[in-house]
Formats: structure tokens, sequence, C-alpha cells
């Protein structure tokens, strides 16, 4: 006799799931989540089917959900099953239980806006912003939901920063040429680029979450987004900055304050935003009145309202 299935209507979409059970836990029965159908950006997985804990997603059970942006999942949840979201472009932050979840394999595949994974009643903003990073890291095994925050797993995770910052920028160009991805059209100047703004981002990311940090990190990664400010030969700080966090407070503010804006590149920063960014040319302008000797006439007409 086949395993039970149905479907189950909510506001907030419709869940596909299943019945299972083992023998060796005493004919004990749960709940998988094998799909999901809907368009919301905020999604609550199930408690409990039909009297059953959801302790289970199946493989590829949100694929492709492009509108879902938070996915709170159940407290008794045990496993995640491989790819269960990727391609969820839109993903932003996710709630796991904390405890013994075993999880398959890249479950968050091109999910390029993950931005927290938090666990209830555990950790704190900067650990749920860190594990997030364990996606752009490309290193499953910081995915660690009873680790995360740990003094031994945040030195993991600086460990696999550091290798990630310190490899040559054009490694794994060739690679991808042999495996025939140059269909993309990806030129070795532009693949170069997008490494450098990975390595940006992690830098930026590591600052403004500096949880366990250990003395003269913060310096090195300081220095590495300066070697790429506007007006520097490459630009790559300055080019995350303005096309991804332009309407972001702290972001601005960190580059501002580790020495991105400068006498030499100010009026080129304020052209670049254009008609754009308010809030943060309003900031660049009170930052040069107050620590480079006044404001000039051309950043005064620069301010948009």
């Amino acid at each position: 006799m086949g395993k039970k299935t149905g479907r189950l209507e909510t506001p907030e979409g419709i869940f596909g799931y299943r019945e299972d059970c083992q023998k060796d836990r005493d004919g004990e029965k749960w709940i998988t989540i094998t799909d999901y159908s809907g368009t919301c950006a905020q999604v609550h997985v199930p408690e409990e089917i039909e009297g059953l804990a959801v302790k289970a997603l199946a493989k590829k059970a949100f694929l492709s959900r492009k509108n879902l942006r938070r996915v709170f999942l159940p407290g008794k949840l045990e496993e995640i099953g491989d790819w269960a979201f990727a391609y969820c472009t839109s993903l932003e932050n996710i709630w796991l239980p904390k405890g013994n979840l075993k999880l398959g394999s890249r479950i968050f595949m091109e999910c390029p806006g993950i931005k927290r994974i938090y666990t209830y009643g555990a950790g704190t903003e900067q650990t749920a912003a860190l594990l997030a990073a364990a996606v752009m890291l490309d290193a499953e095994y910081l995915l660690d939901i009873q680790e995360a925050g740990e003094k031994q797993w945040i030195e993991k995770w600086d460990s696999r920063m550091k290798a990630v910052m310190e490899t040559e920028d054009s490694d794994g160009y060739t690679r991808m040429i042999l495996c025939g991805e140059e269909d993309y059209g990806c030129s070795l100047e532009e693949f170069i680029k997008n490494k450098r703004k990975t390595k940006v981002r992690l830098a930026m990311l590591r600052l403004l979450n500096p949880i366990g940090m250990k003395e003269g990190d913060a310096d090195l990664w300081k220095k590495y987004l300066l070697e790429h400010i506007k007006g520097c030969e490459s630009e790559e700080t300055w080019e995350v900055i303005l096309e991804e966090h332009g309407y972001e407070e702290e972001y601005f503010k960190l580059y501002a304050e580790i020495g991105g804006v400068n006498e030499d590149n100010f009026d080129a920063m304020l052209m670049d935003m254009d008609g754009e960014y308010a809030e943060m040319k309003a900031y660049f302008i009170g930052y040069k009145e107050k620590y480079m000797g006044g404001m000039d006439f051309f950043a005064g007409l620069s301010l948009d309202d």
C-alpha cells in the first residue's frame, strides 16, 4: 500500500505532503512537505498536518519559488532535502529550529539575496548574517545550526573567508571555459570584476558583523575595500555600495568611516549618484563638512530634495 499523500490549502499557498513512518522508530508517523505552490512573499510551513508533526522537507520542495522572501519552518523539523530552496532568487530570511537538523546538498543554491538564517530562540542578528553568508562562501559545512555563533564555528567561518579572499581573482575562469560555461558570455575581465565584488561583499559583511573577529582582521578587510573605492584603478567597493546598498545607511556609513570618501573622489561620487540616493548624498556631504574642511559649491548643488 502506497504512502498517504495530500494537499493542504492555506492563505499563504498550497502545500503538497505525504505521511511517512519508520519501523525502527516504533512506527512513529510524521509529515514530509513534498512541494509548495503560491505567490506569497512570506510563508509559514505548518507545524502539523492531520495531527502529525511536519518533520521534513523533500528534495526541491520550494524549488524556484521566485516570490518567496521569508520562510518560517516548523519547530519539530528534522530534515531539509537537497535543493529544497534552490533558485528562490528573492529569498532573504529563513527561520529554522535550533536542533539536530539534517541538511541536504545545495539547499540554498542560487539564492543570491539571502541575508539572514535565524534559529528560533537562539543566536543573534550577527550570527544569522554570518550563517547566511555560508552560501556566499560556498561552504555548506558552515550551515551548522547547532554550532553557529560558537567560537569554534566563527574560527572556521573566518578561515574559509580568508581562503576566499586570498584566491586569485582569475582563479576558476579556465575551468569555467573548459566546462562550456563561456556560452554565458562572461569575459575574463567580467569574471575578475565579479570575483572582486564577491570579496567586497564579504569584507563589508564581516566588518558589519564583527562578532568574535580576531584582532587585525578588520584592518585586512578595510585595506581590501580601500583598494577598490571610487578613484582607484578598479572601483568594485564603490560599485557594490552604489548598486546594492545605496539606500542602506549602515553600508554607506561604513564606506565613509573606513576612508572611502576623500577630496579626490568626492565630486565623482556625487556625479555617479545623479538624482538618486538623497540620504547617502546628505551623509557624504555632512561627512565632508565635518572631517574634510567644509562643503564646496558643487556639492551643495548636488544634494537633491
